[in-house]
């Protein structure tokens, strides 16, 4: 048994068993130490894919899955060291904190292929912001479903450390239908409209200067953030825009967003950084 999680098999399973390297589809649901049930992070609902063999979760919860079978329940308590440490996560989870986890394994995969219902019906669109240290601009995801459910992902970085060791944040949130709708629109309409300003693969580029760090940018070196439309899976549409498009920053999509964003993109006062933490190379 891995230390610092604590185990407690509630319903024994009778199918396949999760191993290491497999990905595997549960539910999970996760409690603070007070009862406290947390419902906007990374890790919780009622169908979660997660990839056994790499860090898309906590490891806590990766560790205390394997030797479950499916159609079971297992109890998870984990230790801080394994769940979001003594920093937290943002406003949800506080530093040093415990998490009580229940777990049901619904499904167990030899490899990590998506398949058409693992995602919600309907049309989602995702924009993402890679970030830039040099400039103290976060990085962001922000996931949009046709009904108006909204996820946003926001990692802040940390001035001397690497893109390891960031302040996150990530909020759930219901916006209007008539906006989202406009969002959709706008995002359909930006390739047809401006097929010049819309980037491919072959216009871009990869700068890893910064730590543990890739920000795709285009021939002129402008950051780029990129714009999908997926259907159960599947790209619908795909692009890249510069920062500085006009195109981009006079659209409905981008203000839209914009206003979404911008009272969560400022990072909440925090203590300074654990020396512990690798700094950067002078």
């Amino acid at each position: 048994m891995t230390k610092g999680i604590e185990i407690e098999d509630i319903v024994p399973g009778r199918g396949d068993e999760a191993m290491r390297g497999n990905t595997v589809v549960a539910g999970v649901r996760v409690f603070l130490n007070d009862g406290t049930e947390l419902t906007d992070t990374f890790l919780c609902g009622p169908k979660v894919k997660i990839n056994l063999g790499k860090r898309e979760c906590i490891a806590g919860l990766r560790y205390g899955i394997e030797g479950m079978r499916v159609g079971g329940v297992r109890r998870l308590v984990i230790a801080p060291h394994l769940a979001y440490g003594a920093h937290g996560y943002g406003d949800r989870v506080p530093p040093n904190a415990s998490l009580r986890c229940e777990v049901e394994l619904l499904e167990v995969r030899d490899s990590d292929v998506p398949k058409p219902e693992d995602f919600p019906p309907g049309q989602q669109l995702l924009v993402c912001h890679p970030g830039e240290a040099a400039r103290g601009l976060p990085k962001w995801q922000l996931h949009l479903e046709e009904n108006g459910r909204c996820g946003v992902w926001i990692e802040f970085p940390i001035p001397g450390m690497t893109w390891r060791h960031t302040r996150r944040r990530a909020i759930l949130m219901q916006i209007d239908q008539d906006v989202a709708t406009a969002l959709f629109q706008s995002a359909i309409a930006l390739p047809c409209q401006f097929p010049g300003e819309c980037l491919r693969e072959q216009d871009l580029w990869a700068d890893t200067t910064e730590r543990a760090h890739s920000i795709t940018r285009d021939r002129q070196n402008s950051l780029c953030l990129s714009i999908g439309l997926w259907e159960r899976g599947q790209h619908r549409t795909y692009c890249w825009m510069s920062e500085n498009s006009r195109a981009l920053l006079e659209s409905e999509l981008y203000r839209g967003i914009s206003s979404l964003l911008k009272p969560l993109l400022t990072p909440d006062p925090v203590e300074q950084p654990s020396t512990r933490r690798r700094r950067l190379p002078e």
